[in-house]
């Protein structure tokens, strides 16, 4: 089993350092700008079937993805949204990287309901991936970046806190533990 996964491109909230979560923020331009250099680049990839997070910054980037392997499946999938952060969302990112951190130090502290708590998250994860595989036997996913820490956590792969926008990844599943690759581009 395999699948890729790639984050977004750049925001204006993600310049800015701003939690986004499930707010829709549009592509900025050089988020456009980059995510077309990546599809041209991105020619030799083995791309049956894109899934998306519906949110406008990844779904954007899958479309650009998409006009360069217009053989390619294409579905927009809630599942692949990023984690709500609720009241964080709009506040600075350090504020997002706080509450984590106190999530991890006290798991079984209640959190702030408006916060979509990791087991919801792992759910919907699992369920998405389900329905990817049933769809392609090595799905190609556009999402978000914390939702990539969630998904590196429920698959038990080792991984970096935050990656950078348009990074690719290949998640490989051999002998009953995932594995995972930066895939660059030069």
């Amino acid at each position: 089993m395999q699948f890729f996964f790639l984050r977004h491109g750049e925001t204006l909230w993600n310049l800015e350092k701003r939690c986004q979560g499930k707010t829709d923020i549009a592509l900025s331009e050089k988020g456009r700008e980059e995510a077309e250099n990546f599809a041209k680049k991105s020619l030799h990839l083995p791309i049956g079937h894109i899934f998306t997070s519906p949110l406008k910054r990844a779904r954007t980037t899958a479309e650009i993805l998409k006009k360069t392997h217009p053989m390619a499946g294409f579905t927009a999938l809630k599942e692949f949204e990023e984690r709500g952060y609720g009241y964080l969302e709009g506040k600075p990112s350090e504020m997002m990287y706080a509450f984590e951190e106190e999530e991890k130090r006290n798991p079984t502290k209640p959190i702030d309901p408006s916060v979509e708590s990791l087991e919801a998250i792992n759910f919907r994860l699992q369920k998405g991936l389900e329905t990817a595989f049933a769809k392609d036997f090595s799905p190609f996913i556009v999402s978000h970046g914390r939702l990539f820490v969630s998904l590196c956590e429920y698959l038990e792969v080792p991984h970096e806190s935050q990656i950078k926008n348009l990074s690719l990844y290949e998640f490989k599943k051999t002998l009953k533990k995932w594995e995972i690759r930066q895939i660059l581009f030069h």
